[in-house]
Order: structure tokens, then C-alpha cells, then sequence
């Protein structure tokens, strides 16, 4: 099963503005008409409950959305692309790459789940918008913004209630049998499940998902053995039940070996509440280790419940312990939920329009969403278009801005990454 890639979407560029002028027999003097171009398409990833797996991405080309159309003549605006939609399993985290951010871009946990991961380009303004009454006919229109083009990873981590922890052939495929139809691999020796499983367990009046974890050994957090690879799914989990194979010689140092390896891990894993299972216990072994090392079971303070997954003996009510202990979470995740709802008015925050600031290099830099949009979009070789850019930067006041930073007329100025001279 691939859990984790990287892909590159593209969104699609805007349809550029049209140039055109209004041709009709009794009106000479028509004027500018050039439509404007329709937006280029959104990327969204949308979650699908149908899809196990991320292999469909495994490949290194670009998902890119269609560009929007040119505007055309007689006012006639540019269709705006579709979205390209890229269906995920349910239970995948998208993260930036390179990104510093420690919060993942989208995280779709539920089935019609949707995030715009690229958005489009804004489609060019046609001339008929930049006529003035000193500017009657503009030869010249915007053209449109390239849409955004991010480099993604995607991660799958499971939908569990209940994950399955154990060191190998410790019975965690048997016990998972037992509850549910799933049909993971079992054999006799360690390894035997090389990826997740996922079982629906039915009590009759209730059920909940459980996941079988591949084994983890000493080291996992680390990368050794198949660990590293599936300790991400647990993340979702909100009940561990950990099994421990009591026909082994220290079952309590296999249960503190994989405790250690979940606090090395981190995210919260070691926090989760945990619920031992005692297996094997139909082996005469077993049941005099029990006796033996009871008090010491007893003082880790854990719920345990012995059982023979394999005889199937025990296995429902460790299921039904299992549900209780869920169902307790959920309702103090309800409750806590509750105490942390936002005020109904909040104040709004403000935003400002653009910032405007010296780089190292002493150049005025005027950086923002606006700004920048006109900067790359307007045709600034065209004197006309280069006075209509000044003109809608100080509506926005930049002009004052700059003012502050002491720029002089004639001086350079950097505007969206491009280099031009400032005229007030």
C-alpha cells in the first residue's frame, strides 16, 4: 500500500483580455469592446471513499487544470476552466513542501471532504475597461495571472476508532479476524502483515473500526523494521488496544518496548488510552505466567482482559471493553469541544491592502496580492498601461507609503518581481 507521495499540481493560467473595437455601420466612433478572460481552474483534491491507497500518484507528472479562455469581441467574456479534481482516499493529509508551516495545507478525514489546493489565475481585464474619458481607445488589454503551482505530500494515515499493537505474532491478524471479516495474512512467524488493516468490528447494537498494525520492533520510531512506515496510522486512532503474547518469556518487557517505541515516536501516541490483551491464554504456559506476574500487571494500571484470539475465546469482550473506553473519549472530546466555541461576533481582523519596505539591497519594495496581480499582468512596456498601473497603486495609497520611505520620482521600485521606475 503507498501512504506517502509527492506530486506537483498546477492550476491553469487566466484567458487574457481582449483587444477589440466596437465595428458597426452606424457607429464609427464604437470604442474599445474587448471582453475579459474567464479565471484558469482550481486544483481540488477531494476524498473517496472507494480508493485504498495513494499509488494513483506514485508517477512524477504534473496534475495542471486547464487555462481560462481569452475575452473576445462585443463585451464576449472568457469561460473560466473547470476545476481538475484529484480524488484521495479518505483519511489523506496535505502538506506543503518546503513549507515551515507545522499545520498540514488540508486534512480530509471524511468521504466528500473537499480542498482547493492550487488555485486558478484571475482572468486579464479586456480594453473596454481601461477606457477613460482621456483614454478613449486602449490598444491594449491585461492578460492573465499563471495560476498557482505548489509541490505537494500526501500522507494517508487511517480511519481507525481502535488500533492493534502488538510485536509480531503477537495475534494481532488473528484477533482482528475474529472480530470482523476482514481477512488480513496470518501465518506463524513474524512480519506475516506487511501493511494495515482495517475490520469493521459489529456488537449488534454498535460497532467501530479497528486497524491491525504491522508489528513493530525495537527501533521503529527510528525507521528499523516496517515501524516508521505505519506508526503514522495509529495518529487517528483514539483507543490502543496493545496484545501481548503471554507465551513469551517477559511479556512485560515486549509491553514497554513498544510503549518506548510510541513515545519516541511522538504525536501524542503514548498518551492514548490502552487496554492490554492478554493472548494466548488457552497455552498451560500462559496461564502460569499470568499467575506469576499479575501484581505486576495489575500496578501498570491498565484495564487488561485475558483471551485466545485464536479460539476465539474472550474476544468479544475485550471488543466491548474496547467500544466502552471509545465511547468515554468521544463524549469528553464533545464536552471540550463545547467550552472552545468561538465567540458568536468575533472582532474582525484587519488586514492591510500591501506593505511596502526597503530589501537589503536598498531597492523600495511594494509587496502584496493586488499590487502584485497588476505588476505581472499589465502590459507595463505600453506607456499607457504603465500610467494606468501608477494610477490604480496610488488609489491604494501607496504613493504615500513610498512617500515615507523617501523614494523619489525616477527611482527604482520592485512591484510582483518586477524592477520598475517610480513616477508619482
Amino acid at each position: 500500500m503507498i501512504d506517502s507521495v509527492e506530486v506537483e499540481v498546477a492550476a491553469g493560467t487566466g484567458g487574457d483580455g481582449g483587444v477589440s473595437f466596437l465595428r458597426e455601420k452606424f457607429s464609427p466612433l464604437g470604442g474599445p469592446d474587448g471582453g475579459d478572460g474567464g479565471r484558469g481552474g482550481d486544483v481540488v483534491l477531494v476524498a473517496d471513499s472507494r480508493l485504498a491507497s495513494l499509488d494513483r500518484y506514485s508517477d512524477s507528472r504534473v496534475h495542471a487544470a486547464g487555462p481560462g479562455v481569452p475575452g473576445g469581441p462585443n463585451q464576449r467574456r472568457g469561460a473560466s476552466a473547470a476545476a481538475l479534481e484529484l480524488p484521495v482516499p479518505v483519511g489523506t493529509t496535505v502538506w506543503v513542501v518546503g513549507s515551515d508551516s507545522e499545520e498540514p495545507l488540508a486534512d480530509l478525514q471524511h468521504a466528500g471532504d473537499r480542498a482547493i489546493v492550487a488555485r486558478g489565475g484571475r482572468g486579464g481585464m479586456g480594453n473596454r475597461r481601461f477606457a477613460t474619458p482621456t483614454r478613449q481607445a486602449p490598444k491594449w488589454a491585461q492578460y492573465g495571472a499563471v495560476g498557482q503551482r505548489v509541490s505537494l505530500r500526501l500522507e494517508l494515515k487511517l480511519l481507525a476508532d481502535v488500533g492493534i499493537v502488538g510485536l509480531p505474532n503477537a495475534g494481532k491478524s488473528t484477533l482482528l479476524t475474529a472480530w470482523s471479516k476482514a481477512t488480513p495474512k496470518i501465518g506463524a512467524y513474524p512480519f506475516t502483515t506487511l501493511e494495515p488493516q482495517l475490520g469493521v468490528v459489529n456488537l449488534g447494537y454498535d460497532s467501530f473500526v479497528a486497524a491491525d498494525m504491522p508489528g513493530l520492533i525495537e527501533g521503529a520510531s527510528e525507521g528499523v523494521g516496517l515501524g516508521i512506515e505505519f506508526l503514522r496510522h495509529i495518529e487517528r486512532t483514539r483507543v490502543l488496544v496493545h496484545l501481548l503474547d503471554m507465551t513469551r518469556e517477559e511479556p512485560l518487557e515486549d509491553f514497554h518496548l513498544i510503549n518506548n517505541e510510541l513515545k519516541e515516536f511522538g504525536h501524542g501516541l503514548a498518551q492514548k488510552p490502552q487496554i492490554l490483551g492478554l493472548n494466548k491464554m488457552d497455552d498451560p504456559d500462559a496461564q502460569a505466567r499470568l499467575e506469576l506476574i499479575q501484581p505486576e500487571i495489575d500496578a501498570l494500571g491498565l484495564p487488561w482482559l485475558s483471551l485466545s484470539a485464536a479460539a476465539r475465546e474472550g474476544t468479544r469482550e475485550l471488543a466491548l471493553r474496547a467500544l466502552q473506553a471509545l465511547r468515554e473519549i468521544q463524549a469528553t472530546e464533545v464536552r471540550e469541544a463545547a467550552r472552545e466555541l468561538p465567540e458568536l461576533h468575533p472582532e474582525p481582523a484587519q488586514r492591510s491592502r500591501f506593505d511596502a519596505y526597503r530589501d537589503d539591497d536598498g531597492v523600495a519594495i511594494v509587496d502584496g496580492p493586488t499590487p502584485n496581480w497588476l505588476a505581472q499582468t499589465l502590459p507595463l512596456d505600453e506607456r499607457e498601461a504603465r500610467e494606468e498601473f501608477y494610477i490604480r497603486l496610488r488609489r491604494m495609497g501607496v504613493q504615500r507609503v513610498l512617500t515615507r520611505l523617501k523614494v523619489k520620482d525616477g527611482e527604482r521600485i520592485r512591484v510582483g518581481g518586477v524592477d520598475l521606475a517610480w513616477e508619482s
